[in-house]
């Protein structure tokens, strides 16, 4: 296995988590992860960025191949398609459909860097994007790298979009990055919210502590993201957040690294215990009702 994997996900709106329109999948075995962000003006844009997800992960396509990226992005619009049913439709919906539905894309595909598979070695990231989902590269609880963007004020603009009907007048060129990643490391995964957030902290020079936030429960995540909306400090936008692990043992450098690792895991520990003490339950309820729906039957959204 290359690298294990937590997701969080919370609706814009905690009481209608069927209006969730960002989707991801991830598949261990294979080193693939997508997440897609749906655009909300759109119809059945949540359909349309689950769809493109998990073909990004089963059968990525080649996008330095003009003609094999429209091939891959005729047969996922065709999926869309007979997804719906037309005659279901309210009048003012038929309309709209014809706009179809748009999403951005992130997807990464994490290989052994030589035959022989050694989980100790450093692992080949390749990521390919279009729009603003982001990529966070993090060692030692630093961030290494950054992808597409850089720059926090970039959520700003409306990003590039991948859409279900094909519009003969866009022209689609998606962003690509490629680098190593070492076992140990974390390699992040995050729709535009809580991307955003994120490049902020990154720019104000907060310490984030990465490896607590890998232990945090479902729960305790999506109370803590409420919190942020509710200090004006996150956009009330469907958040998504997948976080690899890459595997192998961490690499360690001279007697002192174990009692380092020791002190580290310490810390981590206490900042855990101290965040989910400050996760105090003015939404509890709301929070509950989401658990007890079908929606969180599983990590994946439907």
């Amino acid at each position: 296995m290359l690298f294990s994997h937590r997701t969080f996900w919370l609706p814009k709106d905690i009481q209608e988590p069927q209006g969730y329109e960002d989707a991801f999948h991830v598949d261990e075995l294979q080193g693939r992860a997508a997440i897609c962000d749906g655009v909300s003006t759109s119809l059945f844009s949540g359909r349309w960025a689950s769809i493109l997800a998990k073909s990004a992960v089963n059968n990525p396509p080649n996008v330095r191949d003009p003609a094999a990226l429209d091939q891959w992005l005729k047969q996922q619009r065709e999926a869309w398609a007979a997804s719906i049913d037309e005659h279901a439709l309210a009048w003012h919906q038929k309309p709209k459909l014809l706009e179809g539905a748009g999403t951005t894309l992130l997807w990464v595909e994490i290989t052994s860097s030589d035959s022989a598979d050694n989980t100790e070695r450093p692992k080949r990231l390749r990521c390919y994007s279009i729009g603003d989902c982001c990529l966070f590269h993090i060692r030692a609880n630093q961030v290494l790298e950054t992808f597409p963007l850089q720059d926090s004020a970039r959520f700003d603009e409306n990003p590039q979009v991948l859409r279900s009907v094909l519009k003969r007048s866009e022209r689609i060129e998606f962003e690509a990055m490629e680098t190593f990643c070492h076992p140990g490391d974390l390699v992040i995964l995050a729709s535009d919210a809580v991307a955003s957030w994120t490049m902020r902290q990154i720019e104000a020079g907060v310490d984030v502590d990465w490896q607590a936030y890998w232990q945090l429960s479902q729960e305790d995540w999506q109370q803590w993201t409420v919190e942020l909306r509710q200090d004006h400090q996150i956009r009330y936008d469907d958040s998504t957040v997948i976080l690899l692990r890459i595997s192998g043992e961490t690499r360690r450098d001279g007697p002192s690294s174990a009692r380092t690792g020791e002190r580290f895991l310490e810390q981590a520990d206490t900042a855990v215990r101290g965040a989910l003490k400050s996760f105090k339950g003015g939404l509890r309820r709301g929070l509950k009702d989401l658990a007890d729906s079908k929606w969180l039957t599983d990590d994946r959204p439907k």
